[in-house]
């Protein structure tokens, strides 16, 4: 296909880009060579992480370049649903509000529960307003790039390094399209094992069990697609020699993989996916938040994490300020605290879900992070205290880590859950310039000794809401940082 770029397009959104904030030297024009130079498969849902680690840009810098890029127009997001057990993309979307917390992956039978720590990924394609691609228009690959270049995601291998696209196409026996009113023929060998058969556009499948003697000739098997079903769906064969015939009854074109599974088959090894961005990734991600306000979370339940962070902060004796330096001079302090603690939230990759009064709520992929924020908060706010005569801004801190639930609240992605109420309530324990933190977060890897100049005491609390006590370290602002 011959590269078409629409260049004074290109050019103005390049501008854009440029001015949108302060990109390290070459950055962009690296980006700009992947769009003029890169294979119409290297734009399609682009891994940002993988094109930072390539082109020696940091994985936050990265992050942020596609997010800028798709803001300004240069590129689409991909939200995609992974299965865990086949590589393939059971769904894509263009945007977070039509992702389900369920989805079923038809190649492997199986039902999954999404979670944003591991099997959703963000990725981004070229915009094709600014250069067309064949994957604008999957209707138009030929049916192997439509399978391994569209249908199976371009990082899930085996721990050799195997891919599975390479593993599939050593098992398949059939790989057409069926187009409407067509029947088919094809001639293979079938020996003892599964065939399982997969039509990825109509989302229908089928699994025969080839089993006992091999029967001598020709057999002859056919199957018709009706009324979105293949029929029939399930059926035991014998190994041998065979005619497969296929009829497409419907008005829509199928997409047709027929794989062979020997009895004695097994994998490489249990398939994991190469580091990709994480929804969970994305959305502790200041720049996504920042740029992508409107993307909220469809339905009442929500979408699992397994793993999050959770930091909050208050002000002590905020009412105590307003009533000695007056409400409007007060503010203007709270504004500027904001200001100060979301630019130490973003140089340590987390993000502000939001301010409640005169706190804050941020979000950090681990611990290590929200722990080095904390500190860098409480230096922070004491250089901005000695900047006036007025009474100081005192900082409570309080975090937790756990599973928890990402809604939409007041039309922005939030969280939801016990581990949100814990890192409040471990919040409100603190005194003024004192961080709180729970047992879960202190004993992560790097968190010691991150506050080994500190003096930590140990206490236990009851929560309300919680059962028992819970171990609260209390960190206390003994030491300079540096």
């Amino acid at each position: 296909m011959e590269i078409k770029i629409n260049e004074k397009l290109l050019g103005g959104k390049l501008k854009e880009l440029q001015k949108a904030r302060s990109w390290r030297p070459n950055v962009i024009s690296k980006f700009e060579d992947l769009i003029r130079s890169g294979d119409d498969y290297s734009l399609f849902r682009v891994n940002p992480l993988k094109f930072g680690s390539e082109n020696g840009i940091s994985e936050q810098e990265a992050i942020d370049l596609f997010l800028y890029a798709t803001m300004v127009g240069l590129f689409e997001m991909n939200w995609q649903l992974l299965c865990p057990g086949c590589g393939d993309v059971v769904e894509s979307f263009n945007t977070l509000r039509n992702l389900d917390s369920q989805y079923h992956c038809n190649l492997c039978q199986k039902d999954f529960e999404a979670a944003l720590d591991d099997y959703i990924e963000v990725s981004f394609t070229i915009d094709p307003r600014i250069r067309e691609i064949a994957f604008h228009n999957p209707q138009s690959l030929s049916i192997e790039d439509y399978f391994f270049k569209y249908v199976f995601s371009h990082g899930a291998v085996y721990p050799d390094g195997t891919k599975i696209v390479d593993v599939v196409q050593k098992l398949v026996k059939i790989l057409t399209y069926l187009e409407p009113g067509e029947k088919k023929e094809f001639e293979v060998e079938i020996p003892t094992g599964f065939l399982v058969g997969y039509d990825c556009i109509n989302h229908a499948e089928f699994l025969f069990n080839v089993t006992g003697e091999p029967k001598p000739g020709i057999q002859r098997f056919s199957s018709k697609f009706v009324e979105g079903k293949y029929s029939p769906a399930k059926d035991e064969l014998s190994p041998g020699r065979y005619v497969f015939g296929f009829e497409n009854h419907t008005n829509e074109r199928g997409a047709l993989l027929l794989i062979h599974e020997p009895t004695d088959y097994s994998t490489p090894g249990r398939l994991h996916y190469e580091p990709f961005l994480t929804g969970k990734k994305v959305l502790t991600t200041q720049t996504f938040r920042d740029l992508f306000r409107s993307e909220i979370i469809q339905g009442t339940e929500g979408i699992g994490v397994k793993d999050i962070t959770i930091l909050f902060t208050d002000l002590k004796e905020s009412t105590a300020l307003y009533d000695g330096i007056g409400d409007l001079k007060a503010f203007a302090l709270v504004r500027q605290h904001f200001d100060i603690l979301g630019k130490v939230v973003n140089m340590h990759s987390g993000a502000i879900v939001k301010t409640i009064g005169d706190a804050i709520m941020a979000t950090f992929l681990n611990p290590f992070d929200a722990v080095n924020v904390a500190l860098g908060m409480l230096h922070k706010m004491e250089r901005f205290n000695q900047g006036f005569s007025g009474k100081d801004i005192k900082l409570k801190i309080g975090i937790h880590k756990g599973s928890s639930v990402a809604v939409t609240l007041n039309d922005r992605p939030d969280y939801f859950g016990q581990t949100v109420n814990i890192s409040s309530r471990v919040q409100k324990l603190a005194d003024a310039d004192e961080i709180n933190i729970s047992h879960d977060v202190y004993a992560y890897p790097g968190v010691q000794e991150l506050l080994k100049d500190f003096e930590v005491v140990l206490g236990k609390a009851n929560l309300k809401g919680v059962q028992g006590e819970i171990q609260i370290y209390k960190i206390k602002k003994t030491a300079v940082v540096p």
